[in-house]
């Protein structure tokens, strides 16, 4: 994406209304195969802005955007495009900026889709009364230039470029939440000597890497506050954890036994199937569990912090951020206790840590 892509301010747009309606951004989320057969990757298509929401209960809801200021084909057909990527990605619904006003029987059309089309003046209208947040612009993450600065970041250097696409493309559109949490760790490790504390760039990936962190424990949470009991031991709760994580008790045993296979013939010690930083991901996980609604308060202020990282700090946005972390008084005590497991864990720089929780005293 440059920045001199001419469905730049729609998308900008798009993010703007993902921030003041507490929606998480991403942008220029790439989509591939389902399953790919090859040695080489391919790109099915991209969504311009992919906004991810979590309800009371920790459930994603994902919503995409389709900026086009090129008219290459029927609004109806725009929305024929938006539904069938909406039904690959698993996302609920879509809204198309466009240049050129559809027409009633098209708008009626799409909108019986879930899909529904704007342009631009009608969606700042629309966007405006669903929350009047939309025109202030007070955040680090509404700037187009701080995304280029971000996401330039992956492509000039291709040690981080995997580590790219699975925070940017893969973790908004994975539904399989254990999933995306053992990949996130495995992530995290390959790439721990990569990151500089001393950069502000390298920060930004950081903070990146714990809110996708809260992203993915949000619905983690929300389904074990359902089955979980206050009075249950730390040795039931610990199994009970391990058998979830890996996709139940048999899936548990499975990977076990193949590991531990693996182990026996090289002359070590069996022993229980673990994410890194076994204890400390228990008392991380027990802590959420006192209020898992409100992890979702972590993602934008992480998101904001990240790209404050790669701007000149402002004042007002500063303000805007401040008011944000006081939301909840969940949100820093979370930000900091999932920091904390993710260098403990995978054995990032510490002082990736230090830099991040000086940081929120510093607006705090």
């Amino acid at each position: 994406m440059a920045i001199s892509d001419k469905d730049t301010f729609q998308k900008q747009k798009a993010i703007r209304y993902c921030l003041s309606n507490n929606i998480l951004p991403f942008l220029e989320v790439i989509i591939s195969n389902l399953r790919e057969v090859t040695e080489i990757n391919t790109v099915i298509t991209d969504i311009d802005v992919m906004g991810v929401e979590i309800s009371r209960r920790g459930k994603p809801r994902r919503i995409l955007f389709d900026c086009k200021t090129v008219n290459k084909m029927s609004a109806v057909n725009r929305a024929f495009w938006a539904s069938g990527v909406m039904s690959y990605t698993g996302c609920d619904e879509s809204y198309v900026i466009l240049t050129k006003k559809a027409s009633e029987a098209h708008r009626l059309s799409a909108k019986s889709l879930n899909v529904h089309l704007f342009t631009e003046s009608d969606f700042d209208a629309y966007a405006e009364s669903a929350n009047i947040g939309y025109l202030d612009q007070l955040s680090y993450s509404s700037k187009i230039c701080n995304w280029h600065k971000y996401l330039e970041i992956f492509e000039k250097n291709p040690k981080l470029k995997t580590a790219g696409d699975f925070l940017n493309s893969r973790i908004p559109i994975e539904q399989d939440h254990c999933k995306s949490l053992r990949e996130l760790l495995g992530i995290a490790r390959t790439i721990k000597g990569e990151l500089d504390p001393d950069k502000d760039i390298h920060m930004s990936v950081y903070l990146t890497l714990v809110m996708s962190l809260m992203l993915v424990f949000a619905p983690i949470s929300s389904e074990l506050s359902d089955i979980y009991d206050p009075d249950m031991s730390i040795e039931n709760y610990e199994k009970l954890l391990r058998f979830y994580i890996w996709g139940g008790r048999e899936s548990y045993i499975q990977r076990r036994d193949l590991k531990n296979a693996a182990l026996e013939f090289t002359g070590q010690k069996k022993a229980e199937l673990e994410l890194p930083g076994w204890a400390k991901f228990i008392e991380l996980s027990r802590n959420l569990l006192n209020a898992p609604a409100e992890i979702s308060s972590t993602l934008i202020p992480c998101r904001e912090l990240a790209m404050r990282f790669l701007s000149d700090n402002d004042v007002e946005i500063d303000k805007h951020l401040r008011a944000r972390l006081k939301t909840s008084n969940r949100t820093k005590q979370f930000m900091t206790a999932a920091s904390d497991y993710l260098v403990s864990a995978t054995g990032l720089p510490k002082d990736l840590h230090t830099r991040l929780t000086t940081a929120i005293s510093e607006l705090t």
